[in-house]
């Protein structure tokens, strides 16, 4: 019982050291500060647009590879299953993962991004977030 306990108080803590660091990068960078101020929306054409082929050296790749591998495979360290906790350590890789992604993107990569992202923020499809 007491090496059971151990191992999920383990896995919480890897999952909020993650979470905590991952959250301390974004805050604590210029380009994460900015990140953290767009819109849902804007944020996913952002991580789309630096995503998108040539903006991204090795190491994001890696990097996005590597989530994608996480969130898809149905091993998590806490199954999904689990109320709340469950999903934890989904965002907290989502969030270590933009930390590196703005690590490893060079600052022409990011400004193009961010310009696309911004940029759209007033479409014709409906993506700019303004009430009826």
């Amino acid at each position: 019982m007491v090496n059971w306990l151990l191992a999920v108080a383990a896995v919480l803590a890897v999952t909020g050291a993650a979470l905590g660091l991952g959250w301390w990068g974004l805050r604590r960078s210029p380009a994460g500060r900015r990140f953290l101020g767009l819109g849902r929306r804007q944020k996913l054409r952002f991580l789309r647009a630096v995503l998108r082929a040539g903006r991204l050296g090795w190491p994001g790749r890696l990097a996005a590879g590597a989530l994608l591998a996480y969130l898809l495979l149905p091993f998590d360290l806490i199954p999904d299953v689990v109320p709340v906790v469950g999903m934890a350590d989904d965002a907290a890789a989502f969030v270590l993962f933009v930390w590196l992604l703005l690590v490893f993107a060079s600052r022409a990569s990011l400004e193009a991004a961010f310009a696309e992202a911004e940029g759209g923020e007033h479409s014709d499809d409906g993506d700019g977030g303004e009430g009826p």
